[in-house]
């Protein structure tokens, strides 16, 4: 199958951004913009760097965040909105392991990483959910703080290099296998 129906079959259609709520202007926004949405080896590999960078970070809004930054990139955005998807509870020992590596590495921290507690949001209580998420951030510690930016570079670039050469090795592939056939049907007549 060549590499731009797969990206085309398992990347979400801007139909279906339109119908998702929260997402319904991304949808509105990328119909009459194609550029944003082709499947296109550069393109895709951007969106993917770009969502699994903003991924990496704990916001609230990653995907949301992750499609501006796609567009302000012209990265696909359906890519983008897709790769924040690969962090998650899952990944998340891996991921805050290697930025507190790197927070570590960065900073020259040496001492002992703090545990920090439950984030704490009064919901009835807008004004203070500023403070609380601070103070949260705060106790995340130095290294950590640090090694997520760091992490998600990191990673978005690594995540770069391997779909845009992965996609190259899809369409060498594909090529090969037509010469292939084309030189099997030229030795039968």
């Amino acid at each position: 199958m060549p590499a731009t129906r797969l990206a085309r079959r398992l990347l979400p259609h801007p139909d279906t951004l339109a119908q998702t709520p929260g997402l319904r202007w991304l949808g509105r926004y990328l119909a009459p913009r194609p550029w944003l949405w082709v499947a296109h080896r550069r393109r895709v590999a951007m969106g993917v760097a770009v969502g699994l960078a903003i991924g990496v970070i704990p916001l609230p809004t990653q995907m949301l965040v992750a499609a501006v930054f796609a567009i302000v990139f012209r990265a696909n955005v359906a890519a983008a909105v897709a790769a924040t998807w690969l962090t998650n509870p899952f990944t998340l020992v891996p991921i805050w392991s290697l930025a507190i590596y790197l927070g570590r590495l960065a900073s020259g921290h040496q001492g002992p990483i703090a545990t920090p507690e439950m984030l704490d949001i009064a919901w009835a209580q807008p004004a203070t959910w500023g403070p609380s998420l601070w103070a949260w951030v705060q106790a995340l510690g130095h290294p950590l703080l640090v090694g997520l930016p760091l992490a998600g570079l990191v990673l978005g670039a690594a995540a770069y290099a391997v779909v845009y050469i992965g996609w190259w090795a899809v369409i060498r592939g594909e090529r090969l296998r037509r010469l292939r056939q084309r030189s099997r049907r030229s030795d039968l007549a």
